[in-house]
């Protein structure tokens, strides 16, 4: 049905705006009216100690054509030793890099998310880490984690990962 005048036009303007402001993130950065909500999680079994056990929890791929907003992460060990203390595992966020260190080719490390030695966030009880990471069309997003020292591996013992946000389709404007 058309609207009848210029006050009707207004109030749905009015609403129209009101929506797109209830989508912010923690730090106050405006989301699109048209973002969808992105989740990717994942774990593996705690692999032994060395430099060379890293393994991949999570990952996510901006789609062709759009902007993704990351902007909760969450990290952690779970296993029959109890909790990992700090520097036991280390976490990694990096971004369009397979495996192993990061080289100028290969990719880079979203920063201050380099060999993270502690658990960050959570699903339950709690929140996500708030961060907010923003990708274009093609950025493949990996968190990565590995065992150092002094916690239990193997079956029953787990290094898990999970990124929150959302992805919009890329209209010119986003900067």
């Amino acid at each position: 049905m058309p609207l009848a005048n210029e006050t009707d036009l207004t109030t749905a303007l009015d609403t129209l705006q009101t929506l797109a402001r209830g989508k912010r993130t923690v730090f106050g950065t405006p989301i699109p009216w048209v973002a969808e909500p992105v989740f990717a999680s994942g774990f593996q079994v705690a692999p032994d100690y060395g430099p060379t056990n890293q393994v991949i929890l999570a990952t996510y791929r901006v789609p062709r054509g759009y902007t993704a907003l990351l902007c909760g992460l969450v990290v952690g060990y779970a296993g029959g030793g109890g909790p990992a203390l700090p520097g036991q595992v280390l976490f990694t966020v990096d971004v369009t890099n397979p495996f192993g260190p990061v080289s100028f080719q290969s990719g880079y490390v979203e920063k201050d998310y380099n060999a993270v030695p502690f658990a960050l966030g959570s699903l339950s009880p709690g929140e996500p880490w708030p961060v907010e990471f923003r990708h274009d069309q093609g950025e493949t997003i990996r968190i990565k984690g590995q065992t150092v020292s002094a916690v239990a591996t193997g079956d029953g013992n787990f290094l898990f990962g999970a990124l929150i946000g959302w992805q919009w389709p890329t209209m010119g404007w986003e900067g």
